[in-house]
Parts: C-alpha cells; sequence; structure tokens
C-alpha cells in the first residue's frame, strides 16, 4: 500500500508539474487533457491537464486542473512533508519552493535534532522540510 498525493489546480497545473519535476528532480508521466478524451470540450479547456503524474525516488504526486466549475481551495489542513539526509539538498528544496511562496518557519535547528522548515509555495501548497540532521 502506497498513498500518493493527488493535487488540483485551477488551471496552472502545467507549470505546477514542471516546477516540482525540476524542484525534486522528477519526471512527468502520463498527461492526459481534457480535449483528450472528449471531442466536446470547450475550446478554452481542452489543453488543460485531467490528469498527470511526477515521479521522483520512490514518489509519486498525481495532478488536474480539475473540472473547469470547480473551485480549488487548498487548505491548511495539509501538507506534504519531504523528509531527507542531505542538508545541502534539504536547504535547495526548500529555497526553491520558498521563491514567490511563503516562508512559515525559516530551515533551523530543532529540538528533536533535525533541520526543518515550513513553507507555502506560490501555488498555495503547504510543505515542510524535515532534514536528520547528522550525529556528532
Amino acid at each position: 500500500m502506497k498513498l500518493i498525493p493527488y493535487l488540483s489546480f485551477g488551471g496552472n497545473t502545467e507549470e505546477v508539474m514542471h516546477t516540482y519535476a525540476k524542484i525534486f528532480e522528477g519526471t512527468v508521466h502520463d498527461v492526459s487533457r481534457f480535449g483528450d478524451t472528449n471531442p466536446q470540450t470547450p475550446e478554452d479547456q481542452k489543453n488543460k491537464i485531467m490528469h498527470g503524474r511526477l515521479t521522483f525516488g520512490d514518489n509519486m504526486l498525481m495532478f488536474s486542473d480539475g473540472r473547469p466549475d470547480d473551485v480549488i481551495n487548498h487548505g491548511d489542513g495539509i501538507s506534504l512533508s519531504i523528509g531527507l539526509s542531505d542538508e545541502a539538498k534539504a536547504r535547495s528544496i526548500f529555497d526553491q519552493l520558498a521563491e514567490g511562496g511563503n516562508v512559515t518557519l525559516p530551515m533551523s535547528k530543532q529540538f528533536w535534532g533535525a533541520i526543518f522548515g515550513m513553507v507555502t509555495d506560490k501555488f498555495g501548497i503547504h510543505w515542510m522540510i524535515n532534514c536528520e540532521a547528522a550525529r556528532s
């Protein structure tokens, strides 16, 4: 069993997928567009993403622009958490997610021994980056 987050956006999924692919050094797969499956899709919706997925390492995120009438509300009830053991990589990912976003907690040493930070990216997704610090 594996939990796979499915993220919906209101029309900018293409940008989101490729931004995250760059940040996480991943690959975008299986992109299907609304116009691919329904010829009656309104012209302004045909190129929107019906489904796409991004893989990086052993991880996967799935994406959609959602239906044209859907209102997307990114809530405060969930954050995506990334666990790493390489501090330079953790800081790089954090800094890239912070570009155009809002840093809630800068990357810093925490009482549990990790380097940890929280950020909401420019797409409204909440992230927690945790890097287990090297033990001395």
